[in-house]
């Protein structure tokens, strides 16, 4: 028998980030994974600035940036042959609002990163070639029955806690009998993973991926995406048809060199991955001592891309309240608050995707009568911002029913485009750069501990906090900004208290009694109230 505080089921990004989280934390988990390696396939492609925020303050983002596109690629081109003529491009997305915009990279190198990171973490094990059979759970922890791939041994692992993130067909989601609301398949879709050195090409760095359309209706359309820095490695996407193989890999080739206009061009198929796109969230994201993250606790269309993203979200909320449950400083109310707070995300993101499908699909009819009604395809084209200029649906989701002390302001309305920021309870808190050179960003306070943030002159506050943090309870820093640096409404006098993922908790708009600070933590460790908001929504 193994024992361990936590046992993670599944070992891509979602799996990797929790184990590499708790263990920031100090407290030792064991991954296990039936796979033996990262995955060879690129899958998603993309970290919004969120996650990039994370992976900065991880120590890992300068590697994930290093293997993706330029971030001047990070738009989309409709064309009629991979060359030419490229008919359109959408625009740059602004990234003012954080120290880490986002990246396009692939899922493959964002696994190696991690997958390295944790080779220097003691207190996270890594087993590979092994899967979860089955488990069961009681008032004080969960057992569970393991197998190596290799050889079928088992044995068995006791944890405190159990987290699946062992994505779409999740073996705990089903084991836990949690089912799924929403459709299950949209549409059956291959990715074809190939090589063809094409990096001499002056466009091919020019954008996330290649819409082709061709105007003869015999010749079938293809998305092409990039999926990496150097212009040799591409993802062909086919829409299956119920029944229909993938394409083989002679077919493959012919198209590549047809789309490239190259007819010598030397292609090579890496592999060939199935899949379906569903619209699905788990009506549950906990029982008991179990939890769900990522594509086991919600499926999206890949328009938007929010799913390993969301997925990283998820085990970022989650792992700070698994350490203070291990610590005996939050119970079972501050752990449900991980489902009130990310199930709603979740769907936020799921709606958000499919409206994105059903642009891309009206988009596909619009290129074909580009010529005969031009306008209604340039407005078309404007309209994609609102899919890919997507800062509001990757940052600015604010809690409202969860760990939080709920001050009843004004509640910013949902916008999927535009992130505002603010410093209202259940917002992350917002990005400013704290020094001239711009190395160090407030994003870059949040971590493993609570972070008292006080006003110029919340003196008052200060010495709370200091008091506070001296009790050793709960992990506690205390900062002062010098400056009302960026879009907070604390005033010179007020402070906010962030919790470890970068969510305000509880937030003073001016001086007050300083015994408010505390009651403030007990009530967030206690699962959080909440009060009327005055408008808007929240996701």
């Amino acid at each position: 028998m193994i024992n361990v505080p936590v046992l993670v089921v599944g070992g891509g990004p979602v799996g990797m980030s929790l184990a590499l989280l708790l263990d920031r934390f100090g407290v030792p988990s064991l991954l296990v994974e039936r796979r033996a390696s990262t995955t060879t396939h690129p899958k998603a492609r993309g970290c919004h600035a969120r996650t990039m925020e994370q992976f900065r303050v991880w120590g890992i983002e300068d590697r994930i940036r290093r293997a993706g596109l330029p971030q001047e690629s990070d738009v989309a081109c409709w064309c009629e042959s991979l060359n030419g003529p490229l008919v359109a491009y959408t625009q740059p997305a602004p990234s003012v609002n954080t120290p880490a915009p986002r990246s396009i990279v692939p899922q493959d190198a964002v696994e190696e990163a991690l997958d390295h990171a944790l080779s220097t973490r003691p207190g996270a094990q890594v087993r590979r070639l092994t899967e979860l059979v089955s488990f069961v759970q009681d008032e004080e922890g969960v057992t569970a029955r393991v197998r190596s791939v290799a050889d079928g041994d088992e044995f068995a692992v006791r944890a405190q806690y159990l987290v699946g993130c062992d994505g779409a067909n999740s073996r705990v989601r089903g084991l836990l009998g949690i089912e799924m609301d929403g459709p299950e398949l949209l549409h059956l879709m291959a990715n074809h993973y190939y090589r063809a050195d094409v990096g001499h090409l002056p466009h091919v760095r020019s954008a996330i991926g290649f819409l082709v359309r061709p105007s003869d209706r015999s010749r079938p359309d293809v998305n092409v995406l990039a999926t990496g820095p150097d212009g040799d490695r591409w993802l062909a996407v086919q829409k299956l048809e119920m029944g229909e193989e993938p394409i083989s890999e002679e077919r493959l080739i012919e198209l590549v060199r047809e789309y490239w206009e190259i007819p010598d061009l030397h292609v090579e198929r890496i592999n060939v991955m199935n899949w379906r796109m569903s619209a699905q969230v788990a009506k549950r994201f906990r029982k008991g001592r179990v939890f769900l993250a990522g594509d086991a606790a919600h499926r999206f269309p890949p328009a938007g891309g929010n799913g390993l993203n969301s997925g990283v979200q998820d085990v970022h909320n989650l792992a700070w309240k698994l350490v203070m449950a291990l610590s005996h400083q939050g119970g079972d109310a501050l752990l449900d608050t991980y489902e009130s707070e990310r199930r709603p995300v979740a769907q936020s993101n799921t709606d958000f995707a499919i409206r994105n499908q059903e642009r891309m699909d009206t988009m596909d009819e619009a290129i074909r009568h580009r010529h005969e009604d031009p306008q209604a395809w340039r407005d078309l084209l404007l309209d994609m911002d609102n899919q890919l200029h997507s800062e509001g649906q990757s940052m600015g989701y604010v809690y409202n029913d969860g760990a939080i002390v709920d001050d009843g302001s004004f509640l910013p309305p949902y916008d999927s485009r535009h992130y505002w920021p603010t410093d209202r309870p259940g917002a992350r808190f917002p990005h400013f750069w704290m020094d001239v050179e711009k190395t160090e960003s407030s994003i870059d306070w949040f971590d493993t501990s609570f972070v008292l943030v006080c006003g110029p002159d919340g003196e008052g506050w200060h010495q709370a906090g200091e008091a506070l943090r001296a009790d050793g309870a709960v992990p506690l820093e205390v900062r002062r900004l010098p400056h009302l640096l960026g879009p907070v409404s604390i005033g010179r006098d007020g402070a906010v208290l962030v919790r470890p993922d970068g969510h305000v908790a509880w937030r003073a708009t001016h001086a007050g009694d300083p015994r408010v600070l505390r009651d403030a933590l007990t009530r967030v460790l206690a699962g959080g109230t909440r009060a009327p908001s005055v408008t808007g929504l929240a996701a």
